[in-house]
């Protein structure tokens, strides 16, 4: 059923401006804004309904000739045009973006598999670049407040409308927005633009977008400033949200600021709710929820601003189907999160102090930890909701200036391979083999994550016991220096992978290692034998990190740890050297390859030692 509401969804509703301020704010991802008790305040609404009570006789509205409640707006006819692939869309009447408050930037268009993005495109073409994306149900108009300051001091800023919302194009079937049709449109952008040395800001579904394009094209981005975001990485078959069934529900007469007021504080329960309600709500209006989401009290010029894209239910396809994306994010993500785990550029992480979801201080201290380039900033919490842009827009602005006028970015990272910065763990269980000591290699690596807290709760000597090994050998958390690994079963899987449950890591059997020589026991730049099939392959442009031998053998790094240094990142490894108590005659070296680089076994035997920090090597045969 489609439920057509032309007519009736831009009608002011009957609420008083001060009362909203009287009843307070609920703020999406369980955000809460402190209430207003001042007797003032509301006294005056109470004086406003009075009057609104007995007024004999109200003035008659003459319609505006132009904008969003105009009937050129809400009346035009609705053309719907098709792509060469099969997608229908619709594209808003422009009369319904005129004289919008604070919002006279030209609109600029580009195509992409037969669909126009919108996007602003404001500052001296020849100046830095600064993207800025957006999330739901919001478009650019969001940007209004920063575009400005930032453009005035020289930068290039470019805002982007996601397809389906503001001035760019909206098919017509929800099925059409999915998360990876808008990350593969947002590089599609990127490209078409030859954007590079991105000054990235995102916000809320901007930052679920733009956070993964930046993990997957580091290389373009000199900078990444996060307010209120998040990327998640959700392992394989956990994910707890359901796809709607987006039938439009008649009955259903909630609006945005009742919804958020009763949903559930459970944080996957109540952003169900909140996928069902903007899927099946006949009417969702965008500026209602920017409102409640923000703490400031936006006029009814910028609500009726954030209205105008959707002047009809035909036109709300994406700013329905966006908050169930989530349900079809996994492990996807997980390499833009590896590689952003090893970017090394100026980043920044913002939070509005009102938002306890996407901008709490857990989440930004997730961030700040995760990334080296985090190191350094002015990380804000700022007086603000979700919408922070819209709450200290002016502020945010200046302080992001701030950010780019005092830090320097360094050599663009080169996009990770889908090994790259991968955590995981393993657990080496060693037998008596006549004269020899093997042991069994079991590792998180392509199945389980190895949650901190779940590796630290694993009870080695019980793992011994119950395995009947000599002992059970902690090897993690680790990750790859690696980008991929070609031709062989170490990351990937096959029908004939065993699995192992340690505690609640589960791990897969990995390979076999000899290690008689060391006697059982992980001892520092003392080779053992490996048998692996796989070749490691580091890109072109890759740093590389080497230990040569008193007989100049080198072996190059393939894995680092946190075993002895919970603190140590990709971006420290550099300058290792100084930290090793090396044998006589060693030397440890960086370099950045000038081509790919391949460390293959021979014969299915590849000779792999430990620093005395754990990070381990492998020799080059």
């Amino acid at each position: 059923m489609v439920h057509n509401t032309r007519t009736t969804q831009f009608k002011l509703k009957q609420t008083v401006v001060t009362l909203r301020k009287a009843i307070g704010v609920c703020l999406l991802s369980s955000i809460l804004v402190a209430c207003s008790d001042s007797d003032d305040e509301q006294s005056s609404a109470e004086e406003t309904v009075t009057q609104d009570t007995h007024s004999e006789t109200k003035p008659t509205e003459t319609k505006p000739a132009s904008g969003p409640l105009s009937d050129a707006c809400l009346q035009a006819d609705i053309t719907t045009s098709t792509t060469s692939k099969g997608i229908e869309f619709v594209t808003t009447p422009d009369a319904c973006f005129d004289d919008l408050p604070g919002y006279d930037f030209a609109a600029h268009y580009l195509e992409v598999e037969g669909l126009r993005l919108h996007y602003v495109d404001e500052g001296p073409q020849d100046g830095e670049v600064v993207l800025m994306l957006h999330g739901q149900p919001s478009w650019s108009y969001l940007y209004r407040k920063m575009i400005p300051i930032l453009a005035d001091a020289g930068y290039r800023v470019v805002a982007l409308d996601n397809m389906g919302m503001g001035k760019s194009d909206k098919p017509l079937n929800v099925a059409a927005h999915q998360y990876e049709h808008h990350v593969s449109w947002t590089k599609a952008f990127i490209n078409k633009l030859q954007l590079t040395d991105i000054n990235l800001f995102v916000q809320d579904w901007g930052s679920l977008i733009g956070l993964r394009v930046a993990g997957d094209m580091s290389e373009r981005f000199a900078r990444i400033v996060v307010a209120n975001g998040d990327m998640p990485v959700i392992p394989t078959g956990s994910n707890p949200y359901q796809l709607p069934s987006f039938e439009i529900d008649a009955a259903l007469t909630m609006d945005a600021s009742t919804f958020f007021d009763t949903r559930s504080r459970d944080r996957v329960e109540g952003f169900q709710q909140w996928i069902d309600y903007a899927a099946s709500v006949p009417e969702l209006m965008a500026g209602d929820v920017v409102q409640k989401l923000s703490t400031i009290e936006l006029s009814d010029a910028e609500v009726k601003a954030y209205n105008a894209p959707y002047p009809n239910v035909q036109y709300k396809a994406a700013i329905r189907a966006f908050p169930s994306m989530l349900s079809g994010i996994e492990m996807q993500t997980l390499p833009a999160w590896q590689t952003l785990g090893a970017y090394h550029n100026p980043f920044m992480f913002n939070g509005g102090e009102y938002d306890k979801g996407l901008g709490s201080e857990a989440n930004q201290r997730k961030w700040i930890n995760h990334v080296p380039g985090a190191e350094g900033s002015e990380h804000r919490r700022f007086q603000a909701g979700h919408f922070i842009q819209d709450d200290v827009g002016g502020e945010l602005a200046l302080h992001f200036l701030s950010f780019m006028q005092t830090t320097t970015p360094q050599a663009p990272l080169v996009t990770g391979g889908p090994s790259y910065n991968m955590r995981y763990c393993e657990i080496l269980l060693p037998y008596l083999q006549d004269d020899r000591v093997v042991a069994q290699v079991w590792g998180t690596p392509g199945v389980d994550m190895c949650q901190q807290s779940q590796w630290d709760a694993i009870d080695f000597e019980d793992v011994a016991a119950q395995y009947g090994a000599v002992s059970a050998i902690p090897n993690g958390p680790r990750f790859f220096v690696v980008d991929e690994s070609r031709g062989g079963d170490i990351i990937t899987l096959d029908a004939s992978t065993q699995f192992r449950q340690f505690g609640d890591v589960k791990m897969r059997l990995l390979t076999t290692a000899d290690i008689s020589t060391a006697q059982g026991e992980q001892v520092p730049y003392v080779a053992g034998e490996v048998s692996r099939s796989n070749t490691w392959h580091f890109y072109k442009g890759r740093r590389i990190y080497e230990i040569t031998d008193n007989t100049g053998q080198t072996y190059v790094m393939q894995s680092f740890s946190r075993i002895s240094d919970p603190s140590l990142q990709m971006d420290d490894l550099a300058h290792l050297g100084d930290r090793l108590n090396l044998p006589e005659g060693w030397q440890f070296s960086s370099r950045i390859l000038t081509e790919s680089l391949d460390m293959t076994p021979v014969d299915g035997i590849a000779f792999v030692l430990q620093d005395e920090l754990g990070n381990s090597y492998q020799l080059a045969q």
